[in-house]
């Protein structure tokens, strides 16, 4: 690998290029918005590199990630009559593979649309998954001899309706915030989105209603100090726009019963609270799904463990399709690097409702210390391959998600050589969480001293949602049958 990346950088200083090489932690996706959000930048600075097979032969076709092409005008740009996708074999006998094409290297004939060159520095894959690669726009066509074309048709972000939700049960923890928040960050710039406190989700597991309205609003300050900007995207209160519930039991209409019975989610809430197993905790997927398809969500911003309920809500789209013509899309889960953060515990997912088991936004220094020095851990001299489960694995998970150097890489071998010191690591760790939410808790404090704004951006906020609520409900209930 050290050869592939050599290669690199003596092909970059031959062409008298400036360039950074962007170390990559193991745990990011191989898709254009996990690196966005890493390298924290636009789509429109992202370089995405696509491999066509053509009837002359394989060809890359480079275009900035917030833009689509136009087929007809790409055909007759480079010359061919048939133009379709490389496969995976393709690939493989190229040396690469989907999310790794790189920006150069390749044997191939490289073609750059024009708006890539309208940026300034653009970010794009060496082709090895260690490194990304960021260069000067004007720079590519000399390290890759690309052929300049103008083939794009429109942009395709800011078009895409993104939604999500986070329950509302008092402060956010760090889980919470790298599996959905830093998902939310991400696509504001770019997408149409919409992000709910879903006060309702609360309510469908045992909860106090004396206290439900200060969660409600903790959630609030905590997207807000996150970064979540009201001028970006949309921000509501979930019980506050009763179309919600309006269509969730239309929907409900038409999905069966025995499928919510097996989902893994509403089982593991019937051990959990075998004393309150009501009819809303089944019926949760649905007003899930209901949720999203109010917005006509296409990308939702959730962990890996909401999957079922993803499918729940394709599910419902397509039947809703299928009987009263096309309406809704099917929509798709956004990954994070963040999509399953594991419990301090050593056992299962951060959770609020297993004591010990998470960090808050709100912990200060010493608390974060304190939490992850009873991370518990082995003797640390056996060596070998670092574990895939308990108390070490999540040291390890949160130290690539925290990761800005090659820090990860050198606990790693330390482990692996069998002579790692986790208090050393430990202390490391709860430098780097403590510096990422320092500047959140900060930001907290200015909008719980000034309360009117607050109050202002959800009002804002919630009259947008109403106004797409009801145009979904009413071409709703006109196909469902419900005009009047």
């Amino acid at each position: 690998m050290k050869n592939k990346i050599q290669l690199i950088e003596d092909k970059l200083k031959k062409s008298g290029i400036k360039y950074n090489l962007i170390p990559l932690p193991e745990s990011l996706p191989l898709d254009i918005p996990s690196h966005v959000m890493f390298y924290k930048i636009t789509f429109s600075q992202a370089t995405a590199t696509i491999l066509y097979k053509t009837d002359k032969g394989i060809v890359a076709i480079q275009r900035r990630a917030d833009t689509k092409f136009n087929l007809e005008k790409l055909k007759q740009a480079i010359g061919v009559k048939q133009l379709e996708f490389a496969s995976e074999s393709d690939l493989r006998e190229l040396g690469t593979k989907n999310g790794l094409v790189p920006l150069f290297g390749l044997q191939v004939k490289y073609f750059i649309d024009k708006k890539v060159l309208e940026q300034g520095k653009i970010y794009g894959s060496s082709g090895d998954g260690l490194f990304g690669l960021a260069i000067q726009a004007k720079d590519l066509p000399k390290v890759n001899n690309g052929q300049i074309i103008d083939v794009t048709e429109r942009p395709i972000l800011g078009k895409k309706r993104v939604y999500s939700g986070v329950r509302a049960t008092g402060r956010l923890h760090l889980g919470n915030y790298l599996g959905a928040v830093k998902g939310m960050l991400a696509l504001q710039d770019d997408y149409d989105c919409t992000f709910s406190v879903v006060d309702l989700h609360a309510m469908t597991t045992p909860y106090d209603p004396k206290t439900l309205k200060d969660s409600i609003r903790s959630v609030i300050l905590d997207f807000l100090s996150a970064g979540l900007d009201p001028e970006k995207c949309r921000l509501e209160i979930q019980s506050q726009v009763p179309q919600h519930t309006e269509l969730s039991f239309l929907l409900a209409t038409l999905y069966p019963l025995a499928p919510l019975e097996d989902l893994p989610t509403f089982k593991d809430k019937k051990a959990q609270y075998p004393k309150n197993v009501n009819t809303a905790l089944l019926y949760y997927p649905i007003l899930m799904a209901a949720d999203v398809l109010l917005y006509k969500g296409e990308l939702v911003p959730v962990g890996i463990d909401q999957e079922p309920h993803m499918e729940v809500m394709r599910e419902c789209a397509r039947k809703f399709n299928q009987v009263y013509g096309d309406t809704f899309p099917e929509p798709y889960r956004f990954k994070t690097m963040g999509e399953y953060v594991p419990s301090l515990t050593g056992a299962g997912k951060m959770s609020k409702t297993v004591e010990g088991s998470f960090i808050n936004l709100n912990d200060d220094f010493e608390t974060i210390k304190r939490k992850l020095a009873k991370v518990p851990t082995d003797a640390g001299t056996t060596g070998g391959d670092v574990p895939k489960i308990g108390g070490v694995a999540t040291l390890f998970v949160l130290l690539a998600l925290f990761n800005r150097d090659d820090m990860h890489k050198k606990y790693k071998q330390d482990y692996m050589d069998g002579k790692i010191r986790y208090g050393e690591l430990k202390a490391f760790l709860s430098e780097r969480i403590y510096d990422e939410l320092k500047p959140i808790q900060e930001k907290r404090k200015y909008f719980e001293e000034h309360p009117k704004i607050v109050d202002e951006i959800l009002k804002m906020g919630n009259e947008k949602c109403l106004k797409i609520a009801e145009e979904t409900m009413k071409e709703v209930k006109e196909k469902m049958g419900l005009s009047i």
